[in-house]
């Protein structure tokens, strides 16, 4: 943002509201109340610090204020303190240039953006050389030293026996000792296929995000079982979003996929699927598999396990509560995480007794208000598994002190008695 952009709205005009896709993170910077902003598209290459005018400014993009009127109560803010109308202007600008505003030019963007990707075979890793190594030697070393943190230590359960694992997908780094112990009960399976569920972060336009690309980390192409995609498409409908665009940036599969090959291979077939929120539909359904075309996702994926049997594993990319600043609470962590931690163990235990119902109800007794942003993941995971028994092989919380936040995760296991 350090070059003066062209401003092509008149100080009179409204200026277009703030996309709300973009992830908002509160923080402190140089003693002061900042945010940064985050693209989950990743139109903006870089996150965006905003402190002092630019922060107020921001605040007062509602699609209806004009720079004139974000003036006058920038004045009133201030304290009475002038703030030339140019200021505005060019903030908006840049604002504009940098694709935070939901603008005709951000508009235009993300449709060359998801034309390009849709002509894509396959699905590149977007994280390498970012999260983890973009070297398959260095990256096979990483995943060794995670996966070795588990010992020899037994979890007890027969690897044939398991049909099911939910993974942490949080950073690899904070998250290594769960993810040692989540896959440690399988690094003697040769599964011939994965169903691979993860939350679709970026999906906002339908529950569910199907693509029937390929697969590509530094450790091999995966290829997707094409035909299956594409039934899973006709029968979800509506129900399934019409582009994969929201496969492009998610982490949530790419993470569990280096495991996944590391441990197996790359030879399996995949079926990658990633859930939107369901937080509007806890009040209005039991369970996932009421609503509809997803519910005939659902049965498909459940039908065509049960006719590989064991040759299929399924797993789930989870995390659980989100809580504090960073994610929409007024409250610091340290305040919410007592109640948000009985929210997570009753889910975990709906998940070890695999009650579809009782876990569906336990979202909505809270009305997901601890962000568990893997809660239709492990929904859907219910709901294609056969009924068995869940077992918690750990849990963690993550601490962010500067954003005051902290994010719960956990792995399980699933068996068929």
């Amino acid at each position: 943002m350090s070059e003066k952009p062209s401003n092509p709205f008149r100080a009179e005009e409204a200026v277009p509201c703030l996309r709300p896709d973009l992830d908002v993170i509160p923080v402190t910077y140089q003693g002061r109340r900042a945010l940064v902003i985050k693209d989950p598209l990743g139109l903006m290459k870089d996150p965006l610090l905003l402190a002092g005018d630019g922060l107020l400014t921001l605040g007062l993009i509602d699609g209806r204020r004009s720079a004139l009127d974000i003036q006058s109560e920038l004045v009133r803010l201030r304290g009475g303190r002038p703030i030339s109308l140019e200021s505005i202007t060019g903030l908006v600008a840049e604002f504009r240039s940098a694709f935070v505003l939901d603008s005709e030019l951000f508009r235009e963007e993300k449709d060359r953006m998801m034309s390009a990707y849709a002509a894509l075979k396959v699905r590149p890793a977007c994280l390498a050389g970012k999260s983890y190594p973009a070297d398959a030697q260095e990256l096979g070393r990483v995943l060794d030293e995670i996966l070795d943190l588990a010992g020899n230590e037994a979890s007890g359960l027969p690897a044939e026996e398991i049909t099911g694992l939910a993974a942490p997908h949080i950073d690899l780094d904070v998250g290594r000792r769960v993810y040692a112990k989540t896959y440690a009960p399988v690094r003697g399976l040769r599964p011939k296929a994965v169903i691979l569920l993860g939350t679709g972060h970026s999906l906002t336009d339908a529950p569910l995000g199907l693509t029937a690309k390929d697969f590509e980390t530094p450790l091999g192409l995966v290829k997707t079982d094409k035909a299956l995609m594409k039934e899973l498409r006709e029968l979800g409908g509506a129900a399934v979003e019409p582009f994969d665009f929201s496969h492009k940036q998610e982490h949530s599969l790419e993470f569990e996929l280096l495991f996944l090959q590391r441990m197996f291979g790359s030879e399996f077939r995949l079926v990658p699927v990633l859930c939107g929120s369901l937080s509007r539909e806890l009040h209005r359904v039991r369970r996932a598999g009421e609503l509809p075309g997803v519910g005939r996702v659902l049965e498909a994926l459940a039908a065509w396990r049960t006719r590989l049997g064991s040759d299929v594993l399924v797993v789930a990319g989870v995390d659980l509560s989100h809580v504090g600043p960073k994610f929409g609470h007024d409250l610091q962590a340290s305040d919410l995480l007592p109640e948000a931690e009985r929210h997570d163990r009753a889910l975990l235990d709906a998940l070890g007794r695999m009650d579809a119902v009782a876990f569906w109800e336990e979202a909505a007794r809270v009305d997901d208000r601890f962000n568990v942003c893997g809660f239709s993941s492990m929904a859907f995971l219910l709901e294609i598994l056969p009924r068995g028994r869940g077992w918690l092989l750990d849990y963690d919380i993550w601490r962010e002190e500067p954003t005051r936040s902290a994010v719960s995760f956990a792995g399980l296991a699933f068996t068929k008695t």
